[in-house]
């Protein structure tokens, strides 16, 4: 049990540092006396079962799609460093991909049971820094078909017949 204690107190602690940065967190365990960590637990689980029923799913999953990766990219932006900005970027060229093949199939994925729940697990496996699931899938997946088929149209670009000036002269 003491174990355990002192995981959640790690825990407890980690986020608690970090909600300490985002005023609306302040402002609500001010307000209501309630400690902003388990504020946000609250929400994360209402929003988390919402999306395991499928109330709003598709409006929640994307809003943490959309939301948080907004604003990491713009923290990023702001960062001195580049690393953080090829994440993102990254992160961004998966998400439209993933999303342009969602729109296509979207009449399929929908009698997948627990497709919202999938896609948020898979969508917090893309963003996260720890995870780096977007580069992951990047590097693995998207580059080598992209160079391919750059390749391929570059090939068949330079085996077609070069156009040439004398034809169109002959014909005048």
């Amino acid at each position: 049990m003491e174990q355990a204690n002192s995981i959640f107190n790690k825990y407890y602690n980690l986020f608690d540092s970090q909600l300490a940065k985002v005023p609306a967190a302040q402002q609500f365990q001010s307000k209501t006396g309630v400690p902003k960590v388990y504020g946000a637990a609250g929400v994360a689980g209402v929003g988390l079962l919402l999306v395991f029923f499928n109330l709003g799913a598709a409006l929640l999953v994307n809003l943490v799609g959309f939301g948080y990766a907004a604003y990491a990219s713009m923290c990023a932006i702001e960062s001195p460093g580049k690393e953080d900005d090829a994440q993102w970027l990254t992160y961004w060229t998966v998400f439209g991909l993933c999303n342009v093949l969602e729109y296509f199939t979207g009449f399929l994925l929908y009698w997948f049971p627990f497709y919202y729940v999938i896609k948020l697990g898979f969508l917090i496996w893309l963003m996260l820094p720890n995870t780096r699931g977007a580069e992951r899938l990047y590097y693995s997946g998207i580059k080598p078909i992209v160079l391919h088929s750059r390749n391929s149209a570059q090939q068949a670009k330079s085996t077609a017949a070069p156009s040439t000036d004398d034809g169109d002269k002959k014909a005048n």
